[in-house]
């Protein structure tokens, strides 16, 4: 084996053992109960954000709805946008030894890069051998 075919077995194993690394320590969903929380309006307004971009409760106090429905409107939204960013959050510092999506991406573009570079190369070798063998004997 050549070293570039090397080069690739090996950073196509990195990729793939990165994957199963982050297959492997990802806990069940039935084992994680995380949410994210968060207020607005002075704390008259409460949301609570579960996985999958779900929103779990709202929890509004009479007070706010006498400021109108625009800012009843508002304040939801940011109350529900920040809980999801809380979630997200939340969600990363509970799986702290899970390979980041960003270094897997690089890994595999450099996989990418790799067989590129090795398919030109076998592709080259193939129409040499091709023009050899179709050059007229002697």
């Amino acid at each position: 084996m050549t070293a570039d075919a090397d080069q690739f077995r090996r950073s196509m194993d990195d990729a793939l053992n990165a994957l199963r690394e982050l297959r492997a320590n990802r806990p069940a969903a039935s084992d994680v109960e995380v949410s994210g929380e968060a207020t607005a309006a002075d704390g008259l307004i409460a949301v609570v954000a579960a996985p999958g971009g779900r929103i779990r409760s709202i929890t509004v106090a009479p007070q706010v709805l006498r400021q109108g429905s625009g800012y009843l409107a508002e304040q939801l939204t940011i109350a529900a946008n920040a809980a999801l960013d809380d979630l997200q959050a939340r969600t990363v510092a509970e799986a702290p030894d899970t390979p980041s999506p960003a270094v897997l991406l690089d890994r595999l573009a450099d996989v990418q890069q790799q067989s590129v570079r090795q398919m030109q190369s076998f592709l080259s070798a193939l129409t040499s051998a091709q023009a050899r063998t179709a050059r007229p004997a002697g």
